[in-house]
Parts: C-alpha cells; structure tokens; sequence
C-alpha cells in the first residue's frame, strides 16, 4: 500500500506496520519539513493517540491542558471551562510542537520503504490493485493507496476531480514562544479587534494563534498586523514586544465540502484530503489519528475493494457532526463581540459541552 506524510499517514503507517503489512510512504518534500508551530488536541485525539500507543510519551512531551479560559482585553475572566468535566476523563487534552508529535510519529517506523521529492502523476484502480505513475515517471502497482496529502490533495483531485476550498478567512497567524510563567492552560483572549490565542505545548514553550478581525477578506500589512493587541493585558504586549513577522506562519483558512465518499474503490482519503475544515473545533489532528485508527481496524476485516466507502460509512457520523458544529463555531467568531462576550457568558459551557459530546464517546475501536 502507498500513501503521504504528515500527522494522518504517519500514524495510519506506523499502526500498518505493526500488522505486518508491506508500506510505502512519498513525501513531495526533499526532506521532513514540519510546521515550525504547535497542535492543539482535543481528548478524541488523546484518545486515539492511547490506542496507537503513543499517548504516554506524547503527554510526557507535551502539555497537558485540563482548562480553557476565556478573557477579554483586560485579562477579566469570561468563560473559564473545565475539561476533565466536559469530557469526563482525567488529563484531557494536550498542546504539543507539531515537530514533536510528528517525530513522535515517526520513531519506531522502520520497516516502511520512504521515498522523498516525489509526488503522483496518475493513477487508475482495477478490482483487485491500483496502479500509480509517479512523477520520476516510474510506474508501480499497490493492493491500496491512501491520501494523506492534505487540504489541497492531489489524490483526491485525481479520483474526485477538482472540488473548490471555501475561503472562510484570511491572514491568521501562528507563532511560537517562549512559555509565559504564568500560562498554564489553553488561553484565549478576545476583543472586538480579534483573538489572541496561547496555548502551552511543552514546560518551556507555547503556541499563539491570532486572528484579527476584518471586514470580508482584507488584509494587513503584516508589520502592522499586532497593533491592536499590544494594548491587550500582559502577557500579550510582552510576547509581542519580541515577535518578528517574518518568523511566523501565515495562512488563510480554507474548508472542504462534505465528500459522500472520502475516495473512491481501493483510494481512500484521509486526514485533511477527506475532512480538512478550519481550526474553530480544533479536530483536524484529532480527526486525523481517529482516521488512522479506524481504517487499520478496518483493513483487518473488510473486502478492499470498497474500502473508500467502508471508511466513509464508518466515519460520516463523526465527522459530519463535527463539520456542521465548526461552522456554527465560525459564525459565532463573526459576531460583534459584545453579543459573543455575552453568550459565552450565558450559555458558554452548555454550548462546548453540547458541540463536544459526540466526540466524548470513545468509538468501538
């Protein structure tokens, strides 16, 4: 079988592996280029993390995040919301560096044949095999292939065709810090200029993610982005008064349309290339290592041929459910934000809880 990188194919690789399947993995990239900023997961992606066998080590690199707290400008108290309660288990969540978590992944991967700098050409299923061109312009023949190639999959171009991303946002930006002393939780301040987000990842560093608000899809000089936030409460001036736009991660936020099929006969998406959906739920990565989990679970049991729509059958209800709480989410982030400080205050923590449990159940796995 033969499938990309990143947080869904390297943990559907590594559980392959240990059922002694024959696994090749291409990454477009000359080499490992991760994402220098760092992952938010929700319990669901703990969860799954413990089923691969990887959440010990994981928690043990990362940060464990038992709260969320809300704050305004001033660093008054909106919405402080426990974790172990809304998802009914001790050391819920975790922030992690996306590189940890990737190199996490990646230990113990030893028997897959991984070939760089090289992507798909094109690719045609037959009942019993797929057959792939690559783009060294060799050609190979593999019982199945999984797309984990991300938001802008090839994979999913070729078996689906071409399926427009809406543009949800733009210009959010992602940066790494040193981890203020007194950050301990996922913390999020809010304004009506934007969101100013901090979440540890480890004892020594933490994650920001920030959004300023805009009318439609306009952007800002990037030097001038942070303005707004230095007048926001310590830690933010502090953090920013040492922040470089040039260091930091910018990207638009982009959504995928519900697949009916999140491939097609023995080509089953993944990850990102099946569900990607902007971060307002944080599930990509949790979904991600869910994705991994129940397909080798799958491929145990089920007849190969229609895999893609074994996986989608197994999968719709989640996913779906989390889709259409993401885009409530998105709404709610487009509020003035009086109305939003006073929602959260009112109905706040019935409203997360509601939008998580679902996710709380562990599945069946």
């Amino acid at each position: 079988m033969n499938f990309w990188g990143g947080i869904a194919g390297l943990a559907t690789a590594r559980m392959l592996q240990n059922q002694g399947y024959e696994v090749k993995l291409i990454e477009k990239q000359p080499k490992w280029q991760i994402s220098g900023t760092g992952l938010y997961l929700p319990s669901n992606g703990v969860v799954a993390l413990d089923k691969i066998g990887l959440g010990t080590i994981a928690r043990e690199q990362g940060f464990i995040i038992d709260y969320r707290n809300i704050k305004n400008a001033k660093a008054e108290a909106i919405l402080d919301l426990d974790l172990e309660k809304i998802w009914d288990r001790e050391k819920p969540c975790l922030g992690i560096k996306r590189k940890t978590l990737h190199d996490i992944l990646i230990d113990g991967i030893n028997n897959i044949d991984i070939t760089f700098n090289t992507t798909i050409e094109s690719l045609k299923t037959n009942p019993q095999s797929v057959e792939i061109e690559f783009s060294s312009g060799s050609k190979e023949e593999y019982d199945l292939v999984i797309g984990a190639d991300g938001l802008y999959s090839k994979t999913r171009n070729l078996v689906l065709g071409d399926i427009p991303l809406r543009k949800v946002t733009t210009q959010v930006c992602r940066f790494m810090i040193k981890k203020p002393k007194d950050i301990n939780s996922w913390t999020l301040f809010i304004s009506s200029v934007g969101q100013f987000l901090i979440i540890p990842t480890d004892k020594d560093s933490a994650y920001c993610y920030v959004n300023r608000k805009t009318k439609g899809f306009k952007t800002y000089d990037r030097k001038q982005y942070m303005e707004p936030f230095k007048k926001f409460a310590s830690p933010v001036p502090e953090i920013l008064n040492n922040w470089d736009p040039d260091d930091a991660y910018w990207n638009d936020l982009e959504e995928l349309a519900q697949l009916p099929i999140m491939g097609s006969d023995r080509v089953v998406l993944i990850g990102d290339a099946a569900h990607g959906m902007p971060p307002f739920m944080a599930q990509g990565g949790a979904l991600a290592l869910e994705d991994a989990v129940v397909l080798s679970g799958l491929l145990k049991n089920e007849d190969w041929s229609n895999m893609a729509s074994t996986f989608s059958k197994n999968r719709i209800n989640r996913i779906d459910w989390t889709r259409a709480r993401n885009q409530k989410r998105e709404k709610l982030s487009k509020l003035p934000y009086w109305i939003a400080k006073l929602g959260l205050k009112k109905v706040g923590e019935k409203n997360w809880t509601e939008d998580y449990r679902p996710l709380t159940e562990i599945p069946n796995w």
